[in-house]
């Protein structure tokens, strides 16, 4: 059994990032470039993980901080949160999951069992029911209801969701870094 295998378990398994590396749009209307920021940094999220073992993608730096696995996990959270929630049940009250209400760390742990895989699997595949519930938006001036804000535009939803990924596509980076560094 290779090393390579998804089915191989163990912290010497290595991930293989299932994206290919995007360029963002040079030349797009402002909708399509929101979107095509968007899957830019849901990439470099997933491919900041790509060959390293399964114990690196575990590793919490520093040990309260955060893994790669639970950057991924956080950002499947707010995928669905604000795209498949909010936006895709045109403002219906979205259901915060049990890492927000009680336990904000939550989503950094992480099981044995959770496979780097499975995880990244849960993003891809909630990113697509988000890109799904984008497709049946006629404007970006569209609007659902907030409880804390009134009223947000799908304009507001994209940007939010576009920073919080860059940056923590920037954090997961930043932390493969340090891994190599110190495997090396």
């Amino acid at each position: 059994m290779s090393i390579d295998d998804p089915q191989h378990a163990g912290d010497d398994a290595v991930f293989r990032a299932p994206v290919r590396r995007l360029q963002p749009p040079q030349v797009a209307d402002e909708r399509e470039a929101l979107e095509g920021w968007l899957d830019y940094f849901r990439a470099q999220a997933v491919l900041a993980m790509d060959g390293l073992p399964h114990a690196a993608l575990r590793r919490r730096v520093p040990e309260s901080g955060a893994s790669l696995v639970g950057i991924v996990r956080l950002l499947t959270d707010l995928e669905r949160t604000w795209l498949v929630e909010r936006w895709g049940q045109r403002g219906g009250r979205a259901a915060y999951s049990f890492s927000y209400v009680d336990d904000s760390d939550a989503v950094f742990r992480f099981s044995e069992l959770d496979e780097p895989e499975a995880i990244v699997g849960a993003y891809q595949e909630t990113c697509e029911k988000g890109r799904d519930a984008l497709a049946g938006a006629e404007s970006l001036d569209d609007a659902v209801r907030d409880d804390r804000r009134g009223h947000i535009e799908l304009r507001w939803i994209l940007l939010h969701l576009i920073t919080e990924t860059a940056r923590r596509a920037g954090q997961a980076q930043a932390l493969r870094e340090f891994l190599l560094a110190d495997e090396g």
